[in-house]
């Protein structure tokens, strides 16, 4: 689906579910800041579907300008193996680990049924040690699937607006 389509009805910035929705993101970015790997790894559906593409250079006629294959295809398992390793001290790059900053804004939210798709630009910055900084932008697209009084994330594709990632190593989550 072209970015520019719509996955269902739009959910208006002043209801209640578009509020619910945007605190379940800030939330998720919170988790994700302190280092509380585990709950947010609880955000997720067991058969969640994780894709970060390959972002490419084309004319707007070829295509949206993403690559099939990409810099992250992980599901629920192989995440849950990268929160692991980051608490290892195998994880080199980690060590100490890198002071990161999600920002979520942009928010669109649309309803098909029980699906919900919430579309955010991003800005996530890293800090590593006192010298290495890094800045990834882009938009993330989230299925939302309603869990109780809040939402687990069934699909997260990561659209990143750099066709060269320049950190020194993915191991951001985003």
């Amino acid at each position: 689906m072209s970015q520019l389509e719509t996955a269902g009805t739009p959910v208006l910035p002043n209801t209640e579910l578009y509020g619910r929705v945007l605190e379940f993101l800030h939330r998720e970015a919170e988790l994700l800041d302190t280092y509380k790997f585990d709950a947010w790894l609880a955000l997720f559906t067991e058969d969640i579907d994780y894709q970060m593409p390959v972002r490419t250079t084309r004319f707007l006629t070829d295509g949206e300008g993403f690559e099939d294959f990409g810099l992250m295809a992980e599901n629920h398992a192989s995440l849950t193996t990268r929160v692991r390793r980051l608490e290892t001290e195998f994880a080199w790059a980690e060590v100490p680990p890198s002071r990161t900053r999600h920002f979520i804004s942009n928010v669109i939210v649309e309803q098909d049924g029980d699906s919900i798709e919430a579309r955010a630009c991003f800005m996530v910055t890293r800090t590593r040690q006192d010298l290495d900084y890094q800045m990834y932008t882009g938009q993330r697209v989230d299925r939302l699937v309603p869990d109780g009084d809040s939402f687990k994330i069934a699909r997260r594709r990561i659209l990143a607006d750099q066709t060269v990632i320049t950190g020194t190593n993915l191991s951001v989550l985003f």
